[in-house]
């Protein structure tokens, strides 16, 4: 046997485990589709303000990223993108919304979404800085 480190390998190497895990990991999940989704926000002209992207997969969506301008925060908008969203998924039947956040970022905002913190890195990615793993039920 031969063990190799590699620092930024490449593609193939990456695609290689990446597949083989995807491969051991579906046998354990329904066989069903995910779905991409975004719900973004524009001014009155059209102008792009921001939005949010994420996946559904079964019963669950995951937010992937959730960015408004800084001349858009703190006026309401990431509270309504993120009120569509949990209305539209609802519809699909999405029942859990799960997400993660930075301490620097929003947890307090989606706190008072009603998201509970489940999990938290810390340290990461960086000292002073935490991953904090956030879900919410739905339905």
């Amino acid at each position: 046997m031969h063990i190799q480190f590699m620092l930024n390998p490449p593609k193939n190497i990456k695609d290689l485990i990446y597949n083989g895990l995807k491969s051991f990991n579906l046998k354990h999940f329904p066989d069903e589709e995910m779905q991409s989704l975004a719900c973004v926000a524009e001014d009155p002209g059209g102008n792009f303000l921001g939005g949010l992207t994420g996946q559904i997969f079964t019963n669950t969506l995951f937010v992937e990223f959730l960015w408004l301008d800084d001349s858009n925060r703190s006026a309401g908008i990431g509270s309504k993108l993120m009120a569509e969203v949990e209305q539209q998924a609802k519809k699909l039947g999405v029942t859990d919304i799960y997400l993660d956040t930075y301490t620097f970022q929003a947890p307090g905002f989606y706190a008072k979404l009603g998201f509970e913190e489940v999990g938290r890195y810390t340290g990461f990615p960086t000292r002073g800085v935490d991953k904090i793993f956030l879900q919410k039920k739905i339905a």
